[in-house]
């Protein structure tokens, strides 16, 4: 979870793309170019996986072979391969290195070897697959910016229905499976419920997303890190912003929002309603208690004993140091409400507005705390 956000986003690649979690180096490490056709009794180069017979058929120069026979007991001896792996012990002995990806099985997640599970495609999005676990995982570029900068959020970084059409059923299991483990890790009594694999790309997707819920849901419950969570609960809500808006302004086109002051207000309304009911019942399907004193709250009191006048504010959402705001209308720190969140005494260190994905590209961003003193 520390690892840097670019460092995270290509090793997750890499294993969609390759069914393989790189390993990272050492600084004394050497790195050697990896080449999957060897025999794994002794890492001879073979044009077969793991067939021993085809190094007897290669014709090579007279020089190559003194090189050749010179380079094989190195490959018996050589303490590192690069990446930190050891392949042999001190007396010398061979060791036989066997690549494994994450499989389902029907109770356990299960480890087979590689070379007998088929390799995930590879596809020009799959760099586009992401599974963030903190905000800066989720943007890159939210590091090192000034106070008070406006980082727009992209929307792959809420979902995975962006490149859907790179996302194969094989990629959903194995992503899958990989999520169960991470929760197991911290829960050995995890059993994710499911009546069966799902066949649609909804479904699949739907899977990934309860999944990632129910790892974030453990990290605060085991751990007491809300992190994880501060990620979900961005894309949880936008997803619910979005519903709502589209049903909101079909009320509103029926005459069905009581409407004050204006049609936008009343639109607002309603789907600020929306969002908090459905975020209580998200965060109550794990025993969150959103309405407490605690990590989470929705829609609570936020003191602000900046002043001698003691003061508060209601974000939205609060997950640890972050508040939520769900709105309709563009907000900067030039607007009384994003001022007063950053003053309030659980000093959020990001504000993050969301707003309907439909008014356009960047309708939600994040804003830096000002570099202000309180």
């Amino acid at each position: 979870m520390e690892m840097e956000s670019e460092t995270y986003r290509l090793g997750f690649s890499t294993w969609l793309r390759t069914g393989r979690w790189p390993i990272a180096a050492q600084r004394d490490d050497v790195e050697l170019k990896f080449n999957p056709y060897h025999d794994p009794r002794n890492g001879q180069f073979t044009f077969a996986p793991g067939g021993p017979r085809s190094l007897n058929r290669v014709i090579v120069s007279h020089g190559r072979q003194h090189a050749l026979r010179n380079a094989r007991p190195a490959l018996t001896n050589t303490a590192s391969t690069g990446k930190g792996l050891t392949v042999s012990n001190a007396a010398g002995r061979q060791a036989t290195l066997q690549d494994a990806l994450y499989r389902p099985g029907e109770h356990s997640a299960s480890i087979i070897a590689a070379s007998r599970a088929p390799r995930a495609s590879r596809g020009s999005n799959a760099s586009a697959f992401h599974d963030p676990m903190t905000l800066q995982q989720a943007v890159p570029n939210l590091e090192g910016r000034p106070g008070g900068a406006i980082i727009a959020l992209a929307d792959t970084l809420l979902d995975i229905t962006g490149p859907a059409q790179e996302l194969t059923a094989q990629m959903t299991r194995d992503w899958s499976n990989q999520l169960i483990n991470q929760v197991r890790a911290l829960d050995p009594e995890y059993r994710f419920d499911s009546l069966g694999f799902p066949q649609t790309l909804e479904g699949q997707i739907n899977q990934l997303n309860k999944l990632r819920s129910d790892r974030a849901a453990t990290f605060l419950r085991v751990k007491a890190e809300v992190r994880p969570l501060q990620v979900e609960t961005l894309r949880i809500v936008q997803g619910m912003t979005d519903r709502a808006y589209t049903r909101g302004l079909k009320l509103l086109r029926a005459g069905k929002l009581n409407i004050r002051l204006s049609p936008q207000e009343a639109l607002g309304n309603f789907i600020d309603r929306e969002v908090r009911i459905k975020l209580r019942d998200y965060y109550g399907q794990y025993g969150i208690n959103a309405a407490g004193k605690g990590p989470v709250r929705v829609n609570r009191r936020e003191n602000d004993s900046s002043d001698s006048e003691l003061r508060f504010r209601r974000p939205d959402v609060r997950v640890g140091n972050i508040a939520y705001d769900v709105t309709l209308m563009l907000k900067t720190l030039k607007t009384p409400q994003v001022r007063g969140f950053f003053n309030t005494d659980f000093q959020p260190s990001h504000v993050v507005i969301i707003r309907p994905s439909q008014i356009g590209p960047d309708s939600s961003y994040i804003i830096t705390r000002p570099e202000t003193k309180r």
